[in-house]
């Protein structure tokens, strides 16, 4: 089943696509395997739209996207302290929203306001949830004392929960994030507060127009990013005059663009 919805999204995107059917396999076999694959080629060439498309075919899976430059840094990529989890007394959100019994108390809370919003004069839905908000401040209490004091990253839209991970222009990254970033596509972890965790990306994908001299001293940094990927696709600018003009005439065309229904889950590439 998984082979004919991953062949049915292939001939979608190389249908929206010219004389990217090399790069179009790359991507299902990145995706199929678990590989990480880099994509080289010039400006115009229609490789990060390739891989994106490719990629929002996929249900339920979380996108990172990212132009990479010298000012990329950790925060971008892997999330931001949260300076509330240092707060004496105090629990981070994300501490309360990873705890089933905080969030279903938070859910009966939203339903008895509700209650209270539709019925102004009903005490009964008042006294509920006023009981449902003492409940979460107990639970709250229990939670800092045991989490309290411990550092936590905002990692939400972050590489640490995304399933899919696109770095564009790779090599634009500082030193300063070489580390992290070896770290995430070699072993899928990262480290948050001298605490080693996985990550759930299933693919990592990048793209450039260049490729660093690693005989250079001052590049040879970049080489073991460069190793890091087991694929690796050379694009070129469309040959063929006709398919050229039928791109042209597709970004001139202002009526709907074809729709393709996302099939390929999460569940199905974790599980492959």
């Amino acid at each position: 089943m998984l082979r004919e919805k991953i062949i049915a999204t292939m001939e979608y995107v190389n249908s929206q696509e010219a004389e990217r059917e090399e790069l179009v396999h790359a991507i299902a076999l990145a995706l199929l395997t678990r590989k990480k694959l880099f994509v080289l080629g010039d400006t115009g060439q229609s490789k990060s739209h390739a891989v994106t498309l490719f990629c929002q075919q996929t249900e339920d899976a979380k996108m990172f996207l990212t132009v990479m430059s010298k000012q990329t840094d950790q925060e971008q990529l892997f999330g931001r302290l949260d300076l509330s989890s240092l707060i004496p007394g105090n629990v981070s959100q994300r501490t309360l929203d990873r705890d089933l019994g905080y969030a279903q108390l938070k859910e009966q809370l939203k339903g008895q306001l509700a209650c209270c919003r539709q019925n102004p004069n009903d005490l009964t839905a008042l006294k509920a949830a006023v009981q449902t908000q003492q409940k979460m401040e107990v639970l709250r209490k229990c939670l800092s004392e045991w989490h309290g004091g411990r550092p936590e990253y905002i990692t939400t839209g972050k590489i640490p929960e995304a399933h899919i991970c696109f770095l564009d222009e790779l090599f634009k990254a500082n030193e300063g994030i070489l580390n992290s970033l070896l770290l995430a596509l070699n072993e899928r972890q990262y480290v948050n507060e001298g605490v080693v965790l996985s990550i759930p990306v299933v693919s990592f994908f990048s793209a450039s127009n260049e490729i660093p001299n690693f005989n250079n001293p001052e590049e040879r940094i970049l080489k073991p990013l460069y190793d890091r990927f087991d694929l690796k696709v050379h694009t070129h600018y469309v040959q063929s005059k006709a398919k050229r003009m039928e791109i042209l005439q597709r970004k001139q065309d202002i009526s709907p663009q074809e729709s393709f229904d996302a099939t390929i889950t999460m569940q199905e590439l974790v599980f492959m």
